[in-house]
């Protein structure tokens, strides 16, 4: 019981990561969507699983690409627009509390999202191959980290 508790903290250690890696989610843009798309299908397919498994954990990314794309939009609306609220002289406590309620729940609608990829993919494949696939997911993740500058810190104006 404790060893599926750890490992799907594991797995949730890992999709996080890979959240915070990425850019900030207004910011998020297609290229760097694309490259871990591609990256996750070159590790499916170094596992060289049965055809039909592989084409199943290829087809996921399908699946949840498009409502992903559509979560991300709305995140960024939703952002842009607190910025402009609490821009401000008086900003409209409500309409700030209704925003940061639907940042909210798009966040864990994206974060459901990558959870929901991962535990499809993974179900097409045996243990050796799951373990195999965070290690490569973890060490490209690294990678992410140690090519990307740290982002600059904005002035905050009072």
């Amino acid at each position: 019981m404790k060893s599926k508790l750890h490992f799907k903290l594991g797995l949730l250690c890992v999709v996080l990561s890979f959240m915070l890696a990425a850019p900030a989610l207004g910011q998020v843009k297609d290229d760097s969507m694309e490259r871990f798309k591609q990256r996750r299908m070159e590790i499916i397919k170094q596992l060289k699983l049965d055809p039909e498994k592989e084409k199943a954990a290829l087809a996921v990314d399908d699946k949840y690409s498009g409502p992903r794309k559509e979560i991300v939009a709305a995140l960024k609306k939703n952002q842009e627009e607190l910025q402009k609220v609490l821009a401000a002289p008086k900003p409209d406590e409500a309409k700030v509390k209704e925003l940061v309620s639907a940042i909210n729940n798009g966040m864990d609608s994206l974060f459901n999202s990558f959870r929901s990829q991962r535990d499809e993919e993974m179900a097409q494949m045996s243990p050796i191959d799951q373990g195999k696939y965070l290690i490569e997911l973890s060490q490209w993740r690294e990678e992410m980290f140690k090519a990307k500058p740290a982002p600059k810190k904005k002035k905050r104006s009072k």
